[in-house]
């Protein structure tokens, strides 16, 4: 009940002045729409870095030990699959190719970089399933499934266009969903034998190998089977670690991931800024309120307590209107960029947090003025 009391109480003197606490809950908002556009750029960034890693359908990933992402181009010699293949547990070992390559616009001839993706379309052992749709399509010359989430500079692409792919020509069979990065426009995806087709092409450089343990075999034993037999030719992965690979590369190394973590140590910065001159304002206008609290004995434990829930108030508000202006800008960026910006409850939970924490650590410096407060100010 007391503290009920006290939160009734911050809440009066904040809502005391009605148009400087629309005012202060939007400067709180300002600084959470600055967070949430920061998380979710960041997050935006690692989702669509890991949307070809996040799709792989394999026990294991067998890589190049210096690949250190998909998009390094580090590549090793088929030969080393084929072994791969004849260790006990290993059921199939599937190649996968990957090209960093041009994409002309069918309707302007201009180019753009894609990523081409070859697999073999029998048992590619990813998760797009426009693949198995168009796998009679596919087994002809020179066609390919083109990106429908790509990014419009690469034209409007729809089943039976015929363009430009590393200068090569092919027909679009039809579209599956993947989506661009900061690094490529979209995907585009072709069989095997028509991946070879391309320019510069060769069938002995693998960029991943898809592995899957054979019913009944324990997934760890046949990887460290692969190690003993491989050495330190290849690098072995799970499918989730691959993943979480492409994640940490993005946040951890990348300039844009870090940039953008930076950003939204940048925005708590300025919620807390902004929340402190919110607060000192408030408690420096109340200064005689908070005398006469001191001065009919209310300890400074009580004192402490109010502030922080004017904090508290502040924080919550702010937040409030900060997610809905957060929810309409995540779909505007999704429209322009072409990035999957989900606001999804963890991540709006984070933001919640980090709003709280800087707008109590705002009213933990505010104190300092409530607790110089003296009784005698009254007078």
């Amino acid at each position: 009940m007391w503290y009920l009391r006290q939160f009734a109480l911050a809440w009066r003197l904040l809502a005391d002045r009605p148009g400087r606490f629309a005012l202060s809950m939007t400067g709180v908002a300002f600084a959470v729409v600055i967070m949430f556009t920061e998380l979710g750029f960041l997050n935006g960034v690692t989702d669509s870095s890991i949307n070809l890693a996040a799709r792989v359908r394999s026990d294991l990933v067998v890589v190049h030990p210096q690949q250190e992402h998909l998009k390094s181009g580090v590549e090793y010699p088929l030969f080393y699959l084929q072994q791969v293949r004849d260790v006990p547990g290993v059921a199939v070992a599937r190649a996968v190719y990957t090209s960093a390559n041009y994409w002309a616009n069918p309707q302007d001839g201009s180019r753009n970089r894609i990523l081409i993706i070859g697999a073999d379309i029998d048992d590619p052992m990813l998760d797009i399933p426009e693949i198995a749709a168009h796998r009679a399509e596919l087994r002809g010359t020179d066609t390919v499934l083109f990106d429908q989430r790509a990014r419009a500079e690469l034209g409007a692409v729809t089943p039976g266009v015929r363009s430009r792919l590393a200068g090569h020509p092919v027909r679009v069979a039809g579209l599956f969903s993947l989506g661009p990065n900061f690094a490529y426009e979209g995907h585009v995806f072709l069989s095997t034998r028509n991946f070879m087709r391309l320019p510069n092409q060769r069938p002995d450089d693998v960029d991943l190998g898809l592995v899957r343990v054979a019913p009944g075999e324990d997934i760890e034993t046949v990887r460290q089977r692969i190690r003993d037999r491989m050495g330190d030719k290849v690098e072995v992965l799970t499918a989730r670690e691959l993943a979480q690979r492409e994640r940490d590369v993005t946040t951890r190394k990348a300039p844009v991931g870090i940039v953008f973590g930076l950003g939204l140590v940048v925005g708590f910065a300025i919620g807390t800024v902004v929340c402190y001159q919110i607060l000192f304002n408030e408690v420096s206008d109340h200064l005689p309120q908070f005398a006469m609290l001191k001065a009919i004995g209310h300890p400074p434990r009580s004192l402490t307590v109010l502030v922080l829930h004017e904090a508290l108030i502040l924080s919550l508000g702010g937040f409030a209107a900060g997610l809905s202006a957060g929810g309409v800008l995540y779909h505007l960026l999704e429209q322009q960029t072409a990035l999957q910006m989900d606001l999804t409850p963890p991540r709006a939970l984070l933001v919640l947090v980090l709003t709280s924490g800087m707008c109590l650590l705002a009213g933990r410096l505010a104190l300092k003025k409530v607790q110089a407060a003296d009784p005698a100010d009254l007078f």
